[in-house]
Formats: structure tokens, C-alpha cells, sequence
């Protein structure tokens, strides 16, 4: 029986270094890492690890989110282990551990999926507000940059910013909008604030 980590970015611009050595500490025999979108489901890497575990291994994770940001998704992976008699445990949601099979571990994995599932629609929902009010009060714009975000850039904006692994001045040069841009979408996305406040133990 192994323990195998699974680490996942979303950006080349981000770094696997803290989840891999998260993992390492926890013992695992073998760490896979990619980078991949949370918001699709194709990960070449994770596939070739599912496909590589066997009975009685222990699939290691940062957050429940690194398999995937969809409630679908992520169920299906879990049961996939489930059914092959495959334990999971995330470092950073204690309580999502199969290897307890207690009720209340069984309970969380859904739960935890279901606020992951709700804080992107919440997030999409609120950004297309936020990019609406910007462009009307004429924020988004800038010498040299573009007039207005799109709206995916927008929510990748907010999903990079409400997770804290990049300081602002990072993301404006990525996005290339200036720091009172920056705030005004910040602002005027309610959901951020909250986001920030109750769900930063989710993202």
C-alpha cells in the first residue's frame, strides 16, 4: 500500500512548491503535479495517477479543490476511489478522510465540493456585476491597456486575488490594469469581501 500527493496550479505564474513539501511532510511515497485550470477537468496528469493507484493506496491532497472545482467532477473522482477501495485524505480539510469511514468524513466530502461548486457560480455571478458597473463608471480603462477586462479575465482575476498566493502589483502587471482598477473591481464585487472572510479555508 502507497501514499500518493496530488499537487495542482491553476497558472504557470503560480508555484507547486507549497503543496509539494505540504505533501512530502505528510509522507507520501510520490508526489504528481500539473498545471490546470480548476474550471476544466482535463488533467493529463491526475488521470495517469488514477490510473496508476491499486487497492488499499491512499490518494493525498492539499485542498478537495485540487481534484477539480465542479461538485460533478469531484464526485465522480471520489467515487471512482470509493469504488476501487481507494482511501483519500485532503491536508488541508481534515475532516475529508476515508480511511476514518465514519459518517461525518462522508458527510464533509460533500459538503466541502458543494460550497467549491457554489463560491465559482457566486464569484461568476458578482464578476459579470462588478465588470458592468466598472465599464459604466468608465474605470477600466487606461493608456496603453485595454479598455475593459473580459469577464473571464475578470473572474480569474478575482479567484487569483481572493486566494493570496500573488501580491497586487503582481496582478495588475498580468492583467496589466492599474491598482485603482484593481480596487474598483474589488469594490464593486460584494461577494469578494465575504469570500475573503468565510470561505478562505475552501479556496
Amino acid at each position: 500500500m502507497r501514499i500518493y500527493g496530488y499537487a495542482r496550479i491553476s497558472t504557470s505564474d503560480q508555484n507547486l512548491s507549497l503543496q509539494i513539501h505540504a505533501l512530502e511532510a505528510a509522507g507520501v511515497h510520490e508526489v504528481i503535479s500539473e498545471v490546470a485550470t480548476g474550471k476544466s477537468m482535463e488533467r493529463p496528469q491526475l488521470k495517469l495517477l488514477l490510473a496508476k493507484l491499486q487497492k488499499g493506496d491512499t490518494l493525498l491532497v492539499y485542498r478537495l479543490d485540487r481534484l477539480g472545482r465542479t461538485l460533478s467532477g469531484i464526485m465522480k473522482t471520489l467515487e471512482e476511489l470509493t469504488q476501487r477501495k481507494i482511501a483519500y485524505r485532503s491536508l488541508s480539510e481534515p475532516a475529508i478522510d476515508s480511511t476514518k469511514d465514519d459518517h461525518f468524513s462522508q458527510a464533509m466530502v460533500g459538503i466541502m465540493a458543494v460550497f467549491a461548486q457554489l463560491e465559482r457560480d457566486i464569484i461568476c455571478e458578482r464578476v459579470r456585476e462588478g465588470v458592468a458597473i466598472a465599464k459604466a463608471q468608465g474605470k477600466m480603462k487606461g493608456r496603453g491597456r485595454p479598455k475593459a477586462l473580459g469577464e473571464l479575465d475578470v473572474n480569474s482575476l478575482m479567484i487569483e486575488s481572493r486566494k493570496g498566493e500573488r501580491t497586487v502589483s503582481d496582478l495588475c502587471k498580468k492583467f496589466r490594469i492599474s491598482r485603482s482598477t484593481y480596487y474598483d473591481i474589488i469594490k464593486n464585487n460584494h461577494f469578494f469581501k465575504a469570500s475573503n472572510k468565510n470561505l478562505a479555508g475552501l479556496s
